[in-house]
């Protein structure tokens, strides 16, 4: 398994300072060198033939390990698919690979009762974006990496154990990898996530 972390913005507008706050903490994560995991930024644009089974499909998205989404996403003007928002859009990637963490922002304030982050808005923040961000985001980007590592640790210890049944371990080891469950998706998928199993079972038998 390689030592990386991958955080992949999704939005159908790309916000670029949060982009560039993402890639400024990427970096200096890595310059501090908190653990052998490297961290890295990458950003994905939601397409107007998008919906929620192509971003799940996209190895970009479904190989990162943790997801900031655009609260409004699925309800783009342009889109004609289904329409769904990010936090819809977290429970369904919750089911199907849980071992992603999924962080909702948006445009718009959040509800006390909602877990979904405000975008930085210059016009109406006392503050620049990197303190805001670093107020708002920042703690809850190292929750999720700690979570990570820590998930990450255990499946090494238990692959080198051989305490846990080999199919059990194989189904876990498949989805932080990001191999997705077939009864959600059409037939046309199953041939390639036949070939990313054994690709991930050959790796974990060497």
């Amino acid at each position: 398994m390689s030592a990386s972390i991958t955080i992949c913005y999704i939005d159908d507008r790309n916000d670029p300072i949060l982009s560039r706050y993402l890639d400024e903490f990427c970096n200096k994560y890595n310059e501090e060198n908190i653990n052998k995991y490297e961290l890295n930024s990458v950003d994905y644009t939601f397409q107007h033939t998008d919906n929620y089974k192509t971003l799940l499909s996209n190895d970009r998205i479904n190989r990162a390990n943790i997801i900031v989404i655009d609260s409004k996403l699925f309800e783009n003007e342009n889109s004609s698919l289904s329409k769904f928002t990010g936090e819809q859009f977290k429970i369904i990637l919750r089911q199907v690979l849980p071992f992603i963490k999924t962080i909702v922002i948006s445009q718009n304030p959040a509800s006390s009762d909602s877990l979904t982050i405000q975008k930085f808005q210059s016009a109406v923040s006392s503050s620049n974006y990197k303190d805001y961000y670093d107020e708002s985001l920042k703690p809850i980007l190292i929750q999720n990496i700690l979570q990570t590592v820590e998930e990450h640790e255990i499946l090494s210890e238990l692959a080198q154990e051989n305490e846990v049944d080999s199919l059990l371990l194989g189904t876990i080891q498949s989805t932080i990898l990001g191999i997705r469950d077939t009864a959600l998706f059409e037939k046309d998928d199953l041939d390639e996530l036949i070939k990313l199993f054994n690709e991930v079972k050959l790796r974990y038998e060497d």
